[in-house]
């Protein structure tokens, strides 16, 4: 279901109710059969094959609209909602992983569906009658961020970044800071704001905040990580305050790093918690926390997720956990599906990675050519549904003329999905030759060369939209080679 149409659906509900008042059924009664029912529609849905994670908050919301609210009010240690354009579903595991190091028994959204339906759902299936879960951790589309917040009254609600992103679906920039901010003013008081100081359209929030709720900001000083790639995509270029182009002492990718604004003098704001050293090729990362440097093994690629577990940390903080937590929860944190997760094949790994816009495609690519590896396959899947967002036109954005040469000199690519073609092209004019492209719109046919390839000895990556990456879990499923989203 499309975000606009799920929201005039809950809109309608609100406005209508169930009609069980009118019966004199209480609201005790409501949640308890909207519970029993919506259990039993996600019991019958992933029967018949499909996968469950909309249809029991659907169904629960017709039945007691609000029941989001109604079920997370009581959690002891409130609720946290992740959001931004980039990095919320690895950052919301980093962040679980963390709280579990403290006994803490979490409602997630751990399939990833981040709309009002799958926030609905995870507290359905998950908020038990006998004992209660401590928290709720949602990752939570930036659309949604404004109504979730309304209903759940964050503890924690966590920022990102903002990059264009689906402008079919968001509009501009400024579209999508709005409805976080939004989002921000429902925080409870005595709540944080966890913010990527970094990004200078993430830190300008923090400027005002409501009554009592505080910031936290995080981000890198990482002086040698700062190569400054991308910068022509870079989406926030001046200062929130003024308007005056930005300067940068250290950028990290697109418009991240530790900026001044020489017009009215804002700058980045101080952090409190950091990225101090990341030697990710020996799996080591240094964060400081609380004033300690933690020294955690970390053997992820690229410096995004670096950010992300930076990000996780800041929550962390944010909820009052220790510095021991963080670094037990970030050593024992293994990632998503689709978020540079490694596939370990009969011969060699296969590495996952979601593509959706320009500056993750870049940072994305800019791991890729960190690897040794002398012969690689990549498979580019593109598709154009509503989720992936209809305009492809950003694949023009990322800087595939900057990364092609970097890859190595024995590249094989295969490109699939509705826009497959489209994709070919762009690699045509980045200069990649027409032998070491292959083209077909069937995944599976894409797929099966791929991996293929991989056996033959290839350093294997797969990088999917939202769409084509939910196709590709499932034909990797039937091979034994993933657990279904709900087992992970």
């Amino acid at each position: 279901m499309s975000l606009e149409r799920e929201n005039l659906v809950h809109s309608a509900d609100d406005a209508r109710g169930t009609g069980f008042e009118a019966k004199g059924v209480s609201l005790a009664m409501r949640v308890w059969l909207a519970v029993l029912i919506g259990r039993l529609a996600g019991w019958v849905s992933r029967l018949a094959g499909f996968g469950g994670s909309a249809l029991p908050g659907l169904v629960a919301n017709r039945l007691a609209p609000g029941i989001l609210g109604t079920l997370t009010a009581g959690l002891a240690e409130g609720a946290a909602l992740v959001t931004g354009t980039n990095g919320k579903t690895s950052t919301s595991g980093m962040a679980a992983a963390m709280l579990g190091q403290q006994g803490w028994r979490l409602v997630r959204n751990r399939a990833g569906a981040n709309l009002i339906s799958g926030l609905t759902t995870a507290v359905v299936e998950q908020v038990g009658w006998a004992r209660r879960p401590d928290a709720a951790l949602f990752e939570t589309d930036e659309a949604t961020v404004p109504r979730a917040a309304a209903l759940v009254h964050p503890r924690v609600l966590l920022v990102t970044n903002f990059f264009r992103d689906q402008l079919d679906r968001y509009g501009e920039l400024a579209t999508t800071i709005s409805l976080v901010e939004r989002g921000l003013a429902a925080l409870r008081p005595g709540g944080t704001a966890v913010l990527n100081a970094d990004d200078p359209a993430v830190a300008g929030l923090g400027t005002d905040l409501p009554e009592g709720v505080l910031p936290l900001y995080y981000g890198l000083e990482l002086p040698a990580a700062g190569s400054g790639e991308g910068y022509d995509t870079a989406d926030a270029r001046l200062c929130p305050r003024c308007g005056t182009p930005l300067e940068y002492r250290t950028r990290y990718y697109a418009h991240l790093g530790d900026y001044r604004c020489p017009g009215c003098g804002w700058e980045r704001p101080p952090l409190m918690v950091a990225a101090v050293a990341a030697d990710l090729a020996a799996g080591l990362l240094r964060l400081r926390v609380r004033g300690e440097v933690l020294a955690v093994p970390f053997r992820l690629p690229g410096v995004y997720n670096v950010y992300n577990a930076t990000a996780a940390a800041a929550l962390a903080v944010a909820w009052g956990l220790p510095a021991t937590a963080v670094a037990a929860g970030l050593e024992r944190f293994r990632p998503a599906f689709g978020r540079m997760e490694p596939l370990p094949l009969t011969k060699g790994t296969a590495w996952v990675a979601l593509v959706k816009n320009p500056a993750g495609f870049n940072q994305v690519l800019a791991a890729v050519a960190s690897d040794p590896a002398p012969a690689k396959a990549v498979l580019v899947a593109i598709n154009d549904r509503y989720a992936d967002g209809r305009d492809v036109s950003w694949l023009w954005d990322v800087d595939f003329e900057h990364w092609v040469p970097r890859l190595g000199a024995d590249v094989r690519w295969w490109v699939s999905g509705r826009r497959a073609r489209d994709m070919a092209v762009r690699l045509k004019y980045a200069g990649v030759e027409r032998a070491q492209v292959t083209v077909t719109e069937d995944a599976g046919r894409a797929l099966a060369a791929a991996l293929a390839a991989a056996g033959s000895g290839r350093a294997l990556y797969i990088l999917p939209t939202y769409t084509a990456l939910l196709e590709l879990h499932r034909r990797l499923r039937q091979q034994g080679l993933v657990r279904h989203f709900r087992e992970g």
